[in-house]
């Protein structure tokens, strides 16, 4: 019996690998794109390089069970999975700050209701903004244990739709010039 729990658990490890590693990658070619739609300089470029490829480091503290799970988190579970973007910024900041303070915000809203800090527009570092369309849409847009993938139409009416609430409206224009060419 131990066995096969022991298998589950490396099964589930795997496929938490495979998913942040997927995941990753999609999120740090998006925001690339993005930062050279928006001419921004070479220095800033790298910085959001690997603040989005590590944007979810964090998520490795998260037990399985949350991340996983195939239903609505709890109110429970959601605050713990809301952890991850600190967690990340904690593991990154011997390596780069300035990385660490991208990846630490990149769950912040626009209008000032996103996590941890609460930051509001122009306050949120730009990279986090970046990072934040470039994550939603690559989330919208593949299958999660909770429910199936929305089309690349859905997903971009969402990110038109929660521009100026939930993302800057400039970096939502730029994704979707990308996509619209």
């Amino acid at each position: 019996m131990n066995d096969i729990k022991t298998f589950e658990s490396l099964c589930v490890t795997s496929a938490k690998k495979a998913y942040l590693a997927t995941h990753n990658r999609n999120v740090c070619n998006y925001s690339i794109a993005i930062a050279t739609r928006l001419n921004l300089p070479e220095e800033l470029r790298e910085v959001i390089r690997y603040a989005a490829f590590y944007h979810d480091i964090g998520k490795i503290g998260i037990p399985n069970s949350i991340l996983f799970k195939p239903e609505q988190l709890t109110n429970e579970e959601w605050e713990i999975m809301k952890l991850h973007p600190v967690t990340g910024a904690e593991l990154l900041s011997n390596e780069c700050n300035q990385v660490a303070n991208v990846v630490r915000h990149h769950h912040e809203r626009w209008d000032g209701k996103g996590y941890p800090d609460g930051l509001i527009a122009e306050d949120i570092p730009l990279a986090a903004q970046i990072i934040a369309v470039a994550d939603a849409f690559d989330a919208m847009t593949t299958d999660r244990p909770y429910r199936n993938a929305m089309n690349e139409n859905d997903a971009l009416a969402e990110l038109v739709h929660c521009a100026g609430i939930q993302f800057n409206p400039k970096v939502v224009e730029a994704f979707l010039g990308l996509l619209m060419r």
